[in-house]
């Protein structure tokens, strides 16, 4: 008898353990819907691999000198983003990796990191200006 109930234990356990598909653009799409208090926004300028310039602006009372208001990023069901007052149309790409805003100087922003309370977003442009190269790196961190 204790055969049969450890063979139907372990047979239950395989079944409810096994893998399923998920779509990761709609997984991300989902998780995406809400308000998103930002948090930190990081700025990085390297110009031929040295550091030119590096500002991290943090919002709310975490703020160690001045109290920045919160921006609060919010996106809805219906593809629809609310950014620094201005309404965007949004998307993200098949394998949930980029974000994609309407606007072009907005532009495409990578999903570095996604967790249930917390979201960063970062944005890398290179420009060739003479024989020097520039890299501009932006990264949000938001929160809920």
């Amino acid at each position: 008898m204790n055969k049969y109930i450890f063979f139907a234990a372990v047979t239950l356990i395989f079944y409810a353990c096994q893998k399923e598909e998920v779509n990761s653009q709609q997984f991300v799409t989902n998780h995406f819907i809400g308000k998103w208090p930002l948090k930190k926004a990081i700025f990085k300028t390297t110009k031929n691999g040295i550091v030119t310039a590096n500002d991290t602006l943090i919002y709310g009372l975490d703020s160690p000198s001045i109290v920045r208001r919160v921006d609060t990023v919010r996106f809805t069901d219906d593809g629809k983003c609310i950014k620094r007052g201005q309404a965007l149309s949004y998307s993200i790409d098949a394998n949930g990796d980029n974000l994609t805003y309407s606007s072009d100087s907005i532009g495409t922003w990578n999903i570095k990191f996604l967790r249930l309370k917390s979201i960063i977003l970062t944005q890398e442009k290179t420009e060739k200006k003479g024989s020097d190269t520039f890299i501009y790196f932006k990264e949000e961190q938001l929160i809920k």
